[in-house]
């Protein structure tokens, strides 16, 4: 077993490879299913080495780049994003989502029917038939505490829940504290979390922005401003923020390709029509189900 990747005690296997810290959980039929999660997380890494290898072809708008070639993985990435349509979207903005879905697909291909790869909060499901997982759902990406959880069944079509906010690890133009994504891949989850967070912008003396590059001289993101920090918010500038990031998830679920998103600005939380009736509450009696399956 490779140095970067630990089994831990409840059979959940652990990588930490470069940037990428990765949990990975399978079964069969209830049966955890360790060796194989091994092998998938070595899988992992050569995933990651891919993408390193071909960065440098998808650091710019997904408008502006000629279509990676189709065996890549940088091609899924390019695909998610060009799907989402948002014009300042890099491929980088599904990279986390990508890698995530390429080892449950792996898993699922091994014939196991409960997967989770949670990819440092964005999380690629698979479930079969008769098997349900529980994904709890954080308000605030910069802490661990959860607010509400869903049950992931087969019929609901879900394959990615994907976070992006203010704090995370994905630079954001917005002031969501978190913007959660389900979709039917966690690439397109992926992107368009990042999308419907950039879509809370309200200009604010309570918003603070910089440049990309002031922040990071290495990002993709060239000749953007994002959110750097949010002061005290009035309760109309919440709500604004809050409408204008439900308002774009609603149009990517009218389009086919998001099942729906949860919104959460300065404690307060909205989620699109048709997937409010599965976010759930209570946690507590749960709790013992969730694991490390947590945005």
């Amino acid at each position: 077993m490779s140095d970067h990747i630990l089994l831990l005690g409840d059979d959940t296997v652990l990588v930490e490879y470069g940037p990428m810290r990765m949990f990975i959980d399978g079964s069969l039929h209830g049966v955890r299913q360790p060796k194989l999660c091994v092998q998938a997380a070595e899988k992992a890494i050569g995933f990651l080495e891919e993408i390193a290898a071909h960065r440098l072809s998808v650091q710019a708008p997904f408008h502006m780049l000629a279509e990676p070639p189709q065996q890549l993985l940088t091609h899924v990435m390019w695909e998610a994003v060009s799907s989402v349509a948002d014009d300042d979207l890099t491929p980088m903005a599904a990279v986390a989502g990508t890698i995530a879905d390429a080892v449950a697909d792996f898993l699922e291909a091994e014939g196991l029917t409960k997967i989770a790869v949670n990819n440092g909060g964005d999380v690629a499901v698979r479930v079969k038939h008769g098997e349900a997982l529980v994904v709890g759902i954080r308000p605030d990406v910069q802490k661990n505490s959860l607010s509400h959880r869903i049950v992931v069944t087969h019929d609901m079509q879900i394959g990615g829940i994907c976070t992006s906010g203010l704090g995370g690890r994905s630079l954001t133009r917005g002031i969501a504290s978190a913007a959660t994504v389900f979709a039917a891949r966690a690439s397109v989850a992926d992107a368009a979390a990042t999308a419907v967070a950039n879509a809370t912008y309200v200009p604010s003396a309570a918003v603070h922005r910089a440049s990309a590059e002031s922040i990071d001289p290495n990002t993709d993101l060239r000749c953007v401003d994002i959110t750097v920090d949010v002061d005290e918010l009035t309760p109309g500038e919440i709500e604004r923020g809050l409408t204008g990031g439900i308002r774009r998830a609603e149009n990517l679920v009218e389009r086919g390709l998001i099942k729906g998103a949860c919104v959460a600005v300065k404690g307060r939380m909205a989620c699109t029509q048709a997937i409010a009736p599965t976010i759930d509450t209570n946690l507590r009696s749960k709790k013992e189900e969730l694991g490390r399956n947590f945005l």
